[in-house]
């Protein structure tokens, strides 16, 4: 009994804790101390559900340009007349005034009955009514003249409600001294027009606000309704009042339409700071009802959420929170899933907001969630001393097992090298390997941690029958296991352990039913006890698994002096090679391209050249590969192109002949999706043509996926650029093939061109190659031209481009400029001169 009540201890916590932080959101939310907080989020939430503003809504302005033709404010109320009569003409469906009518104008007995007439023949006008403070301080109504109140089709109260910080956000759609009898203004005008959207009003909306519960009369509202303002963008159509009375107004604007009649000008009329205005502008009260009167008429209005449909909501997130950070989710990752759950608060408020139009106060609930992890982290400080050696138990475990496979890890492994080292013995030879598997993906990704597990699991086995038993087998990793070999005298028993081993682990391996083949790279240092290092052993063995795994034709590599040389060589170059284009090593040569038949200079090759303080001058057929291996080939690709290219422009912009620019695209740059898109940026950001540019690409490239190169090179096509195939003839392709790719212009790779008349294979080669580009009516050009028979040999037999140290070694810049100053055309006397300039 006491075993279980202990297991369900944490369970028992968790429960009480969720009731503890339900009371205290509830308290939280009754104090309203958040208020304000909730306020600002709901204005942060304000562009997400920002509508449009309907062209229903038409404000009629007493603007600046009105005061000035019709005189100081305020005007005869002949004038209302005047524009009521113009509006009911024009057929407005309803016509609410922001203006307050509570004294009769003295100077002119007969303009109250002249408005009042209007108002009486309209039957669709609705006056504004207020809330007042006597001089006594009593609250009082503020309303039209009894003249004025009996011929108005209705009247709506224009009272806004601001909230703590002074902004305008809500509206109750009813007000009234005593009792809520005044729909709001724009509610009466729908109302007036026969659409009153009662009845989409929340029925369970209303409890009352008294403005002072102290006083015999109060105003007392209704139905609390947040203003869902339209976008900032979006104003309502504004017609100037003279603009309309003087009939310059299209009758379009007015007919069936809402109007608002107000105050915009400068010092008159009320003003309210609103979530929707910028740079702390203050929107006209007119324009504030347009909002309103827009959300009644979208039917976008947004209520608050009753305090029990807030309480049910917050407990909700509060109880899932808890479940999710304190018994779903490891406590490890318990910050992580608070910010998670956190979030999920936010965006239900938000959602409810959007679609829903209901307003959620999320920050008590969202105080409460946070509070989750760490009063929940204080009760795991406080755990009994029986736990905490339970718990230290296990870490001790996870410490030196590996959790898929629970067999000894990497800590363990250098632990039992270092009692090795201690403990060597005379003529005692230890084997160490690495085993690396791969597969398509990795084991917790491709194939789901279940199965990733089972597999591991698996390779686990197999290794253990396989081994000796006097043998330590450790999991080091996701992929990787190691085999510690002990007690042998025979370094060839270390290395026939290895060979036999490999056999086993490529034979597919039974998942679930299913079977898998694994590839199993085998790196193995053998020590005789003369080197005290502990990890030397260790070390020596990664180097060669590494060695094993860039060399894609070995499995099983044994390491060797030479083997470190070699990778210590690389992780040098791969270091420098990092920083090679941030520290500006990279600098490109050009190799100019000639018409066979006249010498003149058609176009330039650009070749990439890097020099490093240390390293010195690395030859590309060096860096390429490792910048391929270590993914740094795409943004040298791109620089190059891009440098190139501003070269070019500059040659362009001089006034040097046409060039055309060839660069060549590695494979992995052109299996990129994005490479159309790359180059098309770098030329319209250095204003060169698209025809003036070639791409160059190997025949490994197209042969790798034809269906993804054809839809690559379609793409390039279209943006007008040349597409040339690099070093044909060395690669896989053959004529059926190749009719298929929109290509412009073959290549002869230069070790053909260079056997010309000393191999008859290569020759044989080189006219099958410039046969197939005439039947498939492209050019080819020749790069490797060293001599003068090959020059001539090509040229006879229809090549029509040369390139090579015949006619130039690659130049850089300044040199190539010079040379396309001199002229266009390159003749074999040149050849000297320019071998000296490189």
């Amino acid at each position: 009994m006491k075993l279980l009540i202990e297991s369900h201890r944490p369970q028992l916590y968790a429960s009480l804790l969720v009731l503890l932080l339900i009371l205290l959101n509830t308290g939280l939310n009754s104090s309203r101390i958040f208020e304000r907080l909730d306020l600002m989020t709901y204005d942060l939430m304000y562009p997400f559900h920002a509508g449009e503003m309907s062209d229903e809504v038409v404000i009629v302005a007493v603007d600046n340009n009105s005061i000035e033709q019709l005189g100081r404010w305020p005007w005869s109320r002949r004038e209302h007349a005047r524009l009521v009569d113009r509006l009911t003409e024009m057929d407005a469906a309803a016509i609410g005034i922001d203006i307050l009518f509570t004294e009769p104008q003295r100077d002119d007995p007969g303009a109250d009955q002249a408005f009042a007439i209007a108002l009486h023949q309209s039957n669709r006008v609705v006056l504004a009514a207020a809330p007042g403070i006597q001089q006594d301080g009593m609250i009082t109504e503020l309303l039209p003249l009894p003249e004025l109140a009996i011929n108005a089709a209705g009247i709506g109260h224009v009272d806004t409600e601001l909230d703590k910080d002074g902004l305008c956000r809500r509206v109750f759609l009813y007000g009234g001294i005593n009792d809520a009898h005044w729909p709001a203004l724009a509610l009466a005008m729908l109302q007036t027009a026969g659409k009153d959207p009662s009845l989409s009003l929340p029925s369970d909306f209303q409890e009352n606000h008294p403005t002072d519960s102290n006083q015999s009369e109060s105003w007392v509202r209704q139905k609390s309704m947040f203003i869902p303002f339209a976008a900032r963008d979006q104003k309502p159509t504004i017609i100037s009042w003279i603009d309309l009375v003087n009939g310059s107004v299209p009758g379009q604007l007015i007919r069936n339409k809402y109007i608002l009649v107000g105050a915009t000008a400068t010092g008159l009329g009320d003003v309210l700071a609103t979530p929707a205005a910028q740079d702390h502008e203050r929107m006209p009260g007119v324009e504030v009802n347009a909002h309103i009167l827009n959300a009644l008429i979208q039917g976008k209005a947004i209520y608050s959420l009753t305090r029990t449909q807030h309480f049910l909501l917050s407990s909700a997130l509060i109880l899932i929170s808890s479940v999710v950070i304190l018994l779903l989710l490891p406590l490890r990752i318990s910050l992580l899933s608070s910010a998670v759950m956190i979030g999920a608060a936010l965006i239900t408020t938000l959602t409810l907001l959007s679609f829903y139009q209901l307003w959620f106060s999320p920050v008590s609930t969202v105080i409460t969630i946070a509070a989750i992890w760490p009063v929940w982290t204080m009760w795991q400080l406080n755990l009994n001393t029986s736990l905490r050696k339970k718990l230290l138990t296990q870490l001790q475990y996870q410490a030196q097992h590996h959790r898929a496979t629970g067999m000894p890890n990497s800590g363990m492994l250098e632990d039992r090298l270092n009692q090795l080292t201690l403990k060597k013995a005379a003529n005692q030879i230890t084997g160490l390997m690495i085993i690396h598997f791969e597969w398509p993906g990795s084991a917790s990704t491709t194939l789901g941690r279940p199965i990733g597990d089972l597999l591991l699991q698996s390779i686990g086995e197999r290794l253990r029958s396989e081994v000796s038993e006097n043998d330590f087998i450790a999991h080091l990793n996701g992929d990787d296991f190691a085999v510690l070999i002990t007690q042998t005298n025979d370094k060839e028993s270390i290395e026939d352990t290895a060979v036999a081993l490999l056999k086993q682990l490529q034979q597919p391996i039974e998942v679930n039913g299913e079977s898998l083949l694994l590839s199993p790279q085998i790196g193995v240092s053998v020590w005789s006890g003369d080197d005290n290092e502990d990890n030397q052993l260790l070390r020596n063995a990664y180097t060669a698994m590494f060695k094993s795994r860039i060399d894609d034709s070995e499995h099983l590599c044994i390491y060797s002096a030479d083997i470190g040389q070699q990778l210590k060589i690389r992780s040098q170059l791969e270091q420098a090679l990092i920083h090679a284009l941030e520290r500006d090593e990279f600098e490109i040569y050009y190799q100019p391209q000639i018409l066979a038949n006249s010498g003149q200079i058609i176009g330039t090759e650009a070749l990439l050249r890097w020099n490093n303080p240390q390293l010195g001058s690395v030859s590309p057929e060096e860096f390429i590969p490792v910048a391929e291996h270590v993914g740094l080939i795409r943004p040298i690709g791109e620089w190059v192109m891009n440098n190139a290219c501003k070269q070019l422009k500059a040659w362009q912009d001089e006034g040097l002949p046409p060039l055309r620019l060839a660069v060549n695209v590695s494979p992995l740059q052109f299996i990129d999706p994005d490479l159309g898109n790359a180059v098309k940026r770098i030329i319209q950001k250095t204003g060169i043509k698209p025809e003036d540019l070639e791409l160059e690409i190997t025949e490994g490239s197209l042969m790798w996926d034809m269906e993804t190169a054809i839809k690559m090179m379609n793409q390039i096509k279209q943006q007008g650029i040349i597409l040339a195939i690099d070093d044909f003839g060395t690669g896989y392709s053959s004529l059926s093939n190749l009719r298929h790719f929109p290509l412009d212009r073959l290549k002869i790779d230069k070790s053909f061109t260079q056997e010309i008349g000393t191999s008859s294979g290569s020759t044989e080669i080189t006219l099958t190659i410039l046969t197939i580009g005439k039947r498939l009516g492209m050019s080819v050009i020749a790069e490797g031209i060293e001599t003068q028979e090959q020059a001539t040999f090509l040229r006879n037999n229809g090549c029509d481009e040369f390139q090579g140290f015949m006619y130039s070694h690659p130049l850089p810049a300044d040199k190539m400029t010079q040379l396309l100053r001199d002229g266009a055309t390159i003749g074999i006397n040149l050849k000297s001169a320019e071998c000296e300039s490189v």
